[in-house]
């Protein structure tokens, strides 16, 4: 059985070093960032609680949700608050 070319006897090629990149500083958010996090996590609870304490009535109007659209809308709200603060440095 022919050998393979790629063997090499008693040879050992060089490996090529792994060195770790230099540490990087992470430029500092902008003070919005928390401000607007927090505030969307705050409106979004507000929100789902008067969906359910003071918007009873006004709730079954809504064609898409129902009665469902405060609870959607709070939501998408505590989400994009979340989303948010994950982007705080």
């Amino acid at each position: 059985m022919p050998e393979s070319t790629h063997r090499r006897k008693g040879k050992k090629r060089a490996r090529p070093t792994r060195e770790a990149p230099p540490p990087v500083n992470p430029t500092p958010s902008p003070d919005w960032v928390p401000r607007l996090g927090v505030g969307l996590l705050v409106f979004g609870l507000l929100i789902i609680l008067a969906g359910y304490v003071f918007l009873k009535d006004v709730t079954a109007t809504w064609p898409i949700l129902g009665p469902n659209w405060a609870l959607a809308m709070g939501f998408v709200a505590l989400l994009g608050g979340f989303w948010t603060l994950t982007k705080w440095q």
